[in-house]
């Protein structure tokens, strides 16, 4: 009888410190992900105007993964699996186009929080339907509070736009392209491991990059001559890509190896921290340093933020239940 206590009490605590693990991973992850969302939309709106371009970047610096195949990468024998692989890889790369072109068309603190809710509510029906995952009562609230918070500080309404318009359609794309992206990859990681699934299918998002090279902006990366910028204004746009694409990576490690150790859909429903971060930051920005990043802010609009910020915080809470 004791000895059946033990065992019971052991398995509570490593399920208790998985969950402790892949929460701070997550919220880790989408702490450095708010960072990079501004520094992309300083990034397109400065230094890289078009987002195919900016997408190159992205995906040209994944390439070095190829480097990790001789070091302990399981070949898998089933094909089937490499397309799964294909499609995580290649539906994330794609939903960074939409995101970049929806931050391009709008305000990223409209943008960010609407790719926020959507990412997690097409993940939480991908996964119910393809990996059969099931949430208790409290759990389900809390996707669903942390879903609606994103959503409530989505709705614009600006000087330039009033509502719905092209730019959320490109959001809306962006979040059902993450969404199969991520429920793909979490089958890749129960089936081949985190190493393994992480390295196929991150594979093709490098692999992506020979797909833009046909495009003439991105062709036009490699026929630029040098004294076509100035110097320090190219060291300091190509100083500010990279540091963004390593914080990139650095979140998406984070990111993804949280959805490894738990729930594909409880880890997504978290991206809505992601975007109350990066709320605040935007508004910080905004308010102290207007010529990096200006975005202007209604008496409605800061209220309507407040309240997503609120609601978000409440979802966390419903969620360490």
């Amino acid at each position: 009888m004791t000895v059946k206590l033990l065992d019971i009490s052991y398995w509570i605590l490593i399920r208790n410190l998985k969950f402790i693990m892949w929460l701070f991973l997550a919220l880790l992850g989408n702490a450095v992900l708010a960072v990079v969302g501004v520094t992309d939309k300083l990034i397109l709106t400065k230094s890289v105007p078009k987002p195919i371009v900016f997408v190159f970047y992205s995906t040209i610096f994944i390439l070095p993964l190829f480097l990790f195949l001789p070091f302990g990468v399981i070949f898998p024998t089933v094909w089937g699996d490499h397309f799964i692989f294909a499609v995580s890889g290649i539906c994330f790369a794609l939903g960074l186009w939409a995101l970049y072109i929806g931050f391009q068309e709008s305000e990223i603190s409209h943008i960010g929080p609407l790719v926020g809710a959507a990412t997690p509510l097409f993940v939480f029906l991908l996964a119910n339907i393809f990996l059969g995952e099931k949430f208790t009562a409290i759990k389900l609230l809390a996707i669903f509070v942390l879903i609606f918070g994103s959503l409530v500080v989505s709705f614009e309404k600006s000087k330039l736009h009033n509502g719905w318009h092209r730019g959320m359609a490109w959001g809306v794309l962006a979040g059902l392209l993450f969404a199969v992206s991520h429920v793909t990859a979490k089958y890749a990681y129960d089936a081949y491991g985190f190493y393994n699934g992480f390295v196929w299918t991150k594979l093709w998002i490098g692999a992506f990059t020979l797909f833009l090279l046909p495009f003439p902006s991105v062709r036009a990366l490699f026929r630029r001559r040098r004294d076509e910028v100035p110097p320090s204004s190219q060291a300091g746009a190509a100083g500010l890509v990279v540091v963004n694409k390593l914080l990139g990576i650095l979140g998406v490690v984070l990111v993804q190896y949280a959805i490894a150790l738990g729930s594909v859909s409880l880890v997504n429903a978290l991206s809505g921290v992601q975007y109350a971060i990066l709320i605040i930051l935007v508004a910080l920005i905004s308010k102290f340093w207007p010529k990096i990043l200006k975005e202007n802010y209604t008496r409605k609009e800061i209220w309507q933020e407040a309240s997503a910020v609120a609601i978000i915080g409440f979802g966390l809470v419903l969620l360490l239940r």
